[in-house]
């Protein structure tokens, strides 16, 4: 019966993670560790083409009169999750060329034809985008892209100022460049100011990262927290906020050798979270629910998982009333994350014609310097060019008032150690069930032992090509 009950809750979870994916593409990024798994879908199917007088706002490209009579012309089709977004980046290249023509496309569930190749439908495009929770599978897929390490297109050229794990994520398992981007999307731990200064006598962000800095230090945190609110107040909502950056902190991925690897890593974020949830630390809150919504804004909780695009979109939406006074601040994680991201392809059946304009198409999205600097200025956006964000770390116009820092001085330092050789195909759905077992042992519904082999039974179930010991 435990079991079942955890299938549904599991079930209920992905139709959940659905709808918040799909509002962070909006700005082009995406969730890390909370997105669906893929699924099939009809043969043939037609994707709508968007209205090409569509209003929207034209992203930035300042173009030379000699640069705008370059000889790139023709016509090719761009897919894109967020229609808003692909019209933006196609906008913004004919601009720069005026002769090209580019046909952005969408459909409800884009995520659907990921699961296919390409070739599969009779419009297929020539350039896609996917989130983080697809791109490892749409790089696998053989034949689906091109192999952009490869003349003409040369990509390993152009990742010298782009942040490492961008490039890694982006990369097939046998380590060819199938899909670049234009953000990287750290991650921090966002906490109220209030109430450190109440309890902790400091809102300080590097005191409030080493105060954080070891699973020992949470939990000695949370104690101190718990004596001095006596009880009002508590670490965490939920076991949310934790898992996200216990995960970055792992040495190996969920498969090694074709087997399923329990990192030790992940063993000490179940015994940490339980800690928290049996001395009253952890608010039994599950993300995105009307109750952790509340809970950003609400007195009682004191820190959240916060990638960039979070201040905008989690903190200055859930706790409205204190958009730009500095309540929030931003401190460095127990293990450096990211959490996010859109990748750009091009389809290995697309017309030689075709992949010439697409390539120059992914190498304007993701390294033309003006085109990036204008992405900067858009709430939420961290951009992937190592030089540009130096420039913007030392830019007084880059400190947000909703934390009073800039997060670009924030993270500049820790892009290098995110690890992506951490992202496999399978995250999704393994961490799913993952987070479905250890809540039953949370709440006390299974033992820990019975929680991991329930986990190792599922997955030996779902997953026939993994071996499970």
């Amino acid at each position: 019966m435990n079991r079942f009950i955890t299938i549904l809750r599991r079930k209920k979870r992905l139709i959940k993670n659905l709808h918040f994916i799909k509002r962070a593409g909006a700005i082009g990024i995406s969730v890390l560790m909370l997105s669906l798994s893929l699924v099939g879908c009809e043969h043939n199917e037609q994707l709508p083409v968007s209205n090409q007088e569509t209003s929207a706002h034209v992203l930035t490209s300042k173009v030379s009169e000699e640069i705008k009579t370059e000889e790139l012309k023709g016509e090719f089709m761009f897919w894109h999750f967020d229609i808003n977004e692909g019209i933006k980046l196609a906008r913004a290249f004919e601009a720069k060329h005026p002769g090209v023509k580019i046909n952005v496309q969408t459909n409800k569930e884009p995520y659907e034809h990921y699961s296919f190749p390409f070739g599969f439908y009779e419009n297929y495009p020539d350039v896609c985008a996917a989130e983080i929770g697809y791109v490892k599978r749409l790089v696998n897929i053989p034949d689906a892209l091109e192999d952009l390490s490869l003349p003409p297109y040369n990509a390993e050229e152009l990742t010298g100022k782009m942040v490492p794990y961008t490039v890694d994520v982006g990369r097939s398992d046998d380590g060819k460049i199938k899909a670049l981007t234009n953000s990287a999307i750290p991650g921090g731990i966002g906490y109220k100011r209030d109430i450190a200064r109440k309890y902790f006598g400091t809102d300080d962000p590097d005191v409030i990262a080493e105060m954080l800095s070891s699973t020992e230090k949470i939990i000695d945190t949370a104690k101190k927290l718990r004596e001095r609110s006596e009880g009002k107040v508590k670490l965490v909502p939920g076991h949310n906020e934790l898992m996200i950056i216990y995960l970055a902190g792992r040495s190996e991925g969920w498969i090694k050798e074709g087997k399923l690897n329990i990192d030790p890593k992940m063993l000490e974020y179940i015994d940490l979270q339980k800690q928290l949830r049996d001395m009253g630390q952890d608010g039994g809150l599950e993300a995105w629910t009307p109750s952790w919504q509340k809970a950003v804004a609400d007195d009682s909780y004191f820190m959240f998982a916060i990638p960039t695009w979070g201040i905008p979109y989690i903190i200055e939406i859930y706790d409205t009333v204190n958009k730009d006074t500095g309540r929030w601040g931003i401190a460095k994680p127990t293990y450096p994350y990211f959490w996010g991201g859109t990748w750009y392809g091009i389809t290995k059946k697309s017309t030689p014609e075709k992949k010439k304009l697409a390539w120059e198409f992914i190498k304007f999205i993701c390294t033309d310097t003006e085109l990036l600097e204008s992405i900067a200025n858009s709430p939420g956006a961290f951009i992937n060019n190592t030089e540009m964000i130096e420039k913007l770390s030392k830019d007084a116009g880059f400190i947000n008032k909703t934390i009073n820092q800039n997060l670009y001085e924030v993270f500049k330092s820790e892009l290098s150690k995110v690890n992506g050789k951490l992202v496999q195909r399978y995250d999704t759905s393994f961490e799913n069930m993952f987070v479905d077992f250890v809540l039953s042992y949370l709440t006390g519904n299974m033992s820990k032992e019975e929680a991991l082999n329930y986990f190792k039974e599922s997955v030996k179930e779902d997953f026939k090509d993994i071996v499970v010991e």
